[in-house]
């Protein structure tokens, strides 16, 4: 039974032939993407789970430096030379494409004019502590790159994955079994033709015995 119902000609039959040929040719460049896809995501997981790591550990250690900072400056004296740590900060975002899909790149960048304050009031934490979560805000910028990268990569590969099976598993058997119905169709309608044919010319042959007989 044919999936498409169509009228068995041979019109129909390369019109199906066409659309098997698109359809194959189709899931070969979908499968294709699905594997640099694929490839391109495992890396990316790996990136992820890197930089999730070191984000904590920066994280973990620019709060020691917190705490140092906290035992020998104290939070009054903390607040009082805090308003001269002048820094500004500024993300910028661009992206890029991998197999269609738009991935992000995100750059975080600082302006600042150390020394913020004078020498007395300092201490060898207060620039410790300035650095270490200034990588911190690098590193959070690089992970924020890679998750989003991650989750926008990981639903093209499952939308890419469903096309690739409804290709492999639907669309291009229905098409098989229908040119299969077409070409049986026409056998059998050629071979019935060729039986008619056979019996005319064989009536016809009887008919001129008869009549010169």
């Amino acid at each position: 039974m044919a999936k498409y119902e169509v009228a068995p000609t041979k019109t129909n039959m390369m019109k199906i032939k066409r659309e098997l040929g698109f359809a194959e040719e189709g899931w070969k460049l979908l499968d294709q993407k699905r594997k640099i896809l694929v490839v391109e995501l495992m890396g990316l997981i790996d990136r992820t789970v890197e930089a999730q790591r070191n984000t904590e550990k920066r994280l973990s250690e620019a709060f020691e430096a917190l705490d140092q900072l906290t035992l020998r400056m104290g939070r009054r004296e903390i607040s009082l030379v805090a308003p001269g740590v002048n820094i500004k900060s500024d993300i910028s975002f661009s992206q890029r494409r991998v197999m269609g899909v738009s991935l992000p790149n995100v750059k975080v960048k600082f302006k600042d004019s150390p020394p913020y304050f004078a020498a007395p009031e300092s201490s060898v934490w207060i620039d410790e502590t300035i650095k270490r979560f200034r990588e911190v805000l690098h590193l959070l910028g690089d992970l924020a790159e890679a998750r989003i990268s991650l989750v926008r990569l990981s639903r093209e590969v499952a939308k890419t994955i469903r096309r690739v099976n409804a290709l492999e598993k639907i669309f291009i058997p229905d098409y098989q079994e229908t040119l299969k119905y077409i070409e049986m169709a026409l056998e059998e309608s050629e071979r019935e033709a060729f039986f008619v044919l056979k019996l005319v010319k064989d009536r016809l042959s009887r008919r001129k015995g008869e009549v010169n007989g």
